[in-house]
């Protein structure tokens, strides 16, 4: 099926946000299965990377993006929009929208997937964002990230779906030693399009004029450390030459996988104009109501399928929710401030051990947690949608 020529780099500019990215092939692989996007006339930004035999991942993460994008420009704002996908009922109405716009794409990957042959098994991971007032609604699925550099300070705001931190979640995996020995780092436990439904993690964050956010594929976070990745954040004041740099830092280190690269910085001033930016998120509460506003940006449109939102200030309590806006309900984890090597210790997540080294191969070796050993060599094997063992 045909499909947009993704460019391999971009720059653009919203009234608060700038942004430039850039994506590689490396210096392992034949075929680039990255994808980005940004949008900023909404301030939606997107990085996925693609995994699949026959360069179906390529296909897979151009379906994604194209159709993130349609999704955050034109299908919401349809006359009594209806947000066919679950969502918790606690979810605010930019978070619905950021989690639909991820559920279409994963919809649409698994259609096509279902077509041809060659595209059997195609899938993707993801991550999203979007600005909204004084809040930015992340999203992701599988193991790209998203980064906040902010103040000298580089933490990860996403955590990876990764078979490593189930194994935490459940203590199958219970000691840093433990970890540290783990070989299946590699190995993802939800992608965009493997099944016709993904549950993306998505949460609402603050956003302070002068952050910097690295959106990036494990081509980057699998080849450079974080600590590195600071360093180059704090000497290069130009988006575009920090993006360049850790494109050629992760070539440096073996580029064994494609590597894209986003940086998003909130621009000084962004929010001088107090009468610009709205002070309430809209929440959804459990009412009889049958006709609510639903859109965010306070259009009025109604869909009647939708609970009702009321607004409250960011900050203050929810009487209807046990956690404040965009808390992470994730619970912790007993290994939660493991560092690596010389990197200072994200919180809320596990990095790459070190001295583990991701499998080689094309994309497609990416397998599923549920593969059996005599067909791990099978280089068309896909990731397999089923459920990771809990025993």
């Amino acid at each position: 099926m045909p499909h947009t020529q993704l460019p391999s780099s971009v720059a653009s500019v919203s009234t608060t946000m700038e942004c430039f990215a850039v994506t590689d092939v490396g210096r392992m692989r034949d075929n680039n299965e990255d994808a980005f996007d940004a949008i900023p006339e909404k301030d939606f930004y997107v990085v996925c990377d693609g995994m699949g035999g026959h360069a179906s991942g390529q296909v897979a993460s151009r379906i994604a993006v194209e159709n993130l994008r349609r999704y955050a420009t034109e299908l919401y704002r349809h006359p009594g929009p209806e947000y066919s996908f679950p969502n918790p009922p606690t979810s605010t109405a930019p978070e619905r929208l950021v989690s639909n716009a991820i559920q279409w794409a994963n919809e649409r990957v698994f259609i096509e997937s279902m077509k041809e042959r060659q595209y059997e098994g195609m899938g993707t991971t993801l991550v999203a964002m979007m600005a909204v007032g004084r809040h930015l609604v992340l999203g992701h699925v599988g193991d790209s990230r998203i980064y906040r550099y902010r103040q000298g300070v580089l933490e990860q705001v996403t955590r990876d779906h990764s078979l490593l931190n189930h194994y935490i979640d459940i203590g199958k995996i219970r000691t840093e030693d433990e970890a540290k020995s783990f070989k299946e780092t590699n190995v993802i436990v939800r992608a965009v399009g493997l099944k016709d439904y993904v549950e993306p993690t998505v949460k609402m964050i603050e956003r302070r004029a002068g952050d910097l956010y690295l959106l990036c594929s494990d081509g980057l976070s699998d080849q450079v450390s974080d600590a590195v990745i600071a360093e180059v954040l704090s000497k290069n004041p130009s988006l575009e030459a920090s993006c360049r740099k850790l494109v050629d830092l992760s070539n440096l280190a073996g580029g064994k996988d494609n590597c894209t690269v986003m940086l998003v910085r909130v621009l000084p001033g962004a929010f001088d104009d107090e009468e610009d930016l709205p002070k309430t998120i809209r929440r959804e509460i459990r009412t009889k109501r049958t006709s609510p506003a639903t859109d965010f940006d306070d259009d009025e449109r109604t869909a009647p399928s939708l609970p009702a939102l009321t607004d409250f200030t960011v900050g203050q309590e929810d009487p209807d929710d046990d956690e404040p806006i965009g808390s992470d309900t994730e619970p912790e984890l007993p290994l939660a401030q493991l560092g690596a090597g010389n990197a200072p210790p994200i919180p809320g997540s596990l990095p790459r051990t070190p001295g583990v080294k991701k499998l080689s191969g094309p994309p497609s070796s990416r397998r599923g947690f549920d593969d059996d050993d005599d067909e791990k060599t099978d280089p068309n094997r896909q990731a397999l949608p089923f459920p990771p063992d809990e025993e």
